[in-house]
């Protein structure tokens, strides 16, 4: 069940990376701000059709960047859509604009586009049709699948959508524990890469609003909608992203046996943390040495979220909750009690500092730069091999020979260290870490990834995620070349 869900939630990473470049054009062009109705238009232009970019972008994240498959997902939802809407409900001659899918339908199309580039693309037809098989054949055989799935879907959403609605609104309902419940849950799937289908839901379902572009559905859409209720699923993560992680950063600086080594990798992470809302790389700094602390920090975001939504805070982020997003936001007309903003994230920094302060000498928790008494490993395990000199027993980082890029070189010692290239069955790059389906798990030499930068290694089956940092992105797509045979 794991692998799938993990294939979804990595695939849905490309069609959210254009949330920030829709949010800033968006924002920006606003009256309030630099009031260019044409860069405000750009924005909403991709909020307008992201149910495509969802169908686009999971239908290529899905094949390993395949274009044929891509294209089908295009040509799929265009069908699947036209089809849709001349099936539901008319108003006027028009299809009624209360019943949407939303982005659910761009996912569903991405993934059966997906599918069926797998399974077709090197089919072979006759010889009279040979021009039409292969890679030409997926968008063919897509559009009459979506041709099916959209008379299925304007036949039986109508119904499906009044449960949907009734499972939002009573989400909503829930108030508080609504929020905090979903800030918790949000926190606890990071680890297995699963924090994106339930943000699928939140961000992109959960809701409706009649905006002046028509009806748009889930928090995100809504909040940049102009819809004065939205905004209360992102607000509470502000005061954690620009202030509680910070404070947990001071902590385990503070705590160090050695602070230098731990301000080398925690003082960046908490600055992009702070700048941009990017938590990963704090987070995992102690997800594996400390699993305590995660889950009080995901208690602690749990509480932020429920708390924002009792002092009824309104704002959204297209990126990340980090001070981008909250200064870009902070004058929208539907924002609500931003100031109240930095005065929770000044309790949380306290909140965070003085717990895992606690924590951290109350357990001797192995958090970076506590050295080899607490961690079992060198005090500077959190570095990259590169940045860190040789711990006893380790060995020795050998340089780049000359001519040859250290990024390459890091990724042939990753392949070795996961088993070498035949048990690599496929890898792809996330924010911070390499997510894998490999032959044999027992092949992998967990201690030699570390000494290679890994701060922990996932395992569950074939499955296996590897938190290499930032640099994981580059990384794959280096390791992706040369298991082609790129060298």
């Amino acid at each position: 069940m794991l692998g799938p869900l993990q294939s979804i939630g990595r695939a849905l990473m490309l069609p959210i990376a254009v949330l920030p470049a829709a949010a800033l054009l968006l924002r920006l062009g606003q009256p309030e701000l630099l009031d260019l109705p044409w860069m405000a238009a750009a924005g909403d232009a991709l909020f307008a059709n992201l149910a495509l970019l969802f169908a686009l972008g999971i239908a290529v994240g899905l094949t390993g960047g395949a274009g044929a498959a891509g294209l089908a997902g295009l040509v799929g939802f265009l069908v699947f859509d036209q089809v849709f809407n001349t099936l539901i409900p008319q108003v006027d001659g028009e299809p009624d604009p209360t019943i949407d899918m939303g982005v659910l339908s761009g996912i569903i199309i991405g993934l059966v586009a997906a599918g069926l580039y797998r399974r077709y693309q090197d089919i072979r037809l006759p010889d009279y049709l040979a021009f039409f098989g292969g890679r030409r054949f997926v968008p063919i055989i897509t559009a009459f699948a979506a041709l099916i799935l959209g008379g299925f879907f304007g036949l039986v959403w109508p119904t499906i959508q009044v449960g949907v609605n009734a499972m939002g609104e009573a989400i909503v309902g829930l108030g508080a524990l609504g929020t905090g419940l979903y800030g918790f849950f949000n926190r606890l799937l990071i680890p297995v890469g699963l924090h994106h289908v339930l943000n699928s839901y939140v961000w992109f379902q959960l809701g409706t609003y009649e905006g002046p572009e028509g009806v748009v559905h889930g928090d995100l859409t809504r909040y940049f909608a102009g819809d004065p209720t939205a905004g209360i699923f992102m607000a509470g993560f502000f005061p954690i992203m620009m202030f509680g992680l910070v404070g947990a950063c001071v902590a385990m600086i503070r705590h160090a046996e050695y602070p230098k080594v731990a301000f080398g990798i925690l003082g960046s992470a908490a600055f992009a943390s702070f700048l941009t809302g990017i938590t990963e790389p704090i987070e995992f700094a102690f997800l594996f040495v400390a699993p305590l602390l995660y889950l009080v920090h995901a208690v602690l975001t749990g509480t932020s979220l429920a708390i924002a939504t009792l002092l009824e805070i309104h704002i959204g982020f297209g990126f990340s909750a980090g001070a981008i997003d909250y200064v870009l936001n902070f004058r929208a007309p539907n924002t609500q009690n931003p100031l109240l903003v930095p005065v929770m994230g000044a309790v949380y920094f306290v909140l965070y500092y003085a717990i895992f302060s606690f924590f951290i000498k109350r357990f001797d928790l192995a958090t970076p730069g506590r050295g080899k008494g607490s961690t079992g490993l060198g005090a500077d395990w959190i570095l990259p091999e590169s940045q860190r000199g040789p711990a006893p027993g380790q060995r020795e980082a050998e340089p780049a020979p000359a001519g040859r890029d250290k990024d390459d070189v890091l990724a042939e010692n990753v392949i070795q260290a996961l088993g070498g290239r035949e048990n690599i069955e496929s890898v792809e790059g996330c924010i911070t870490r390499l997510r894998l389906f490999v032959g044999d798990s027992g092949r992998i030499d967990e201690p030699r990834l570390k000494e290679l930068g890994a701060s922990g290694v996932i395992r569950r089956g074939k499955i296996v995620q590897v938190v290499m940092g930032t640099q994981s992105d580059r990384i794959a797509a280096r390791m992706n070349r040369m298991l082609k045979g790129g060298g």
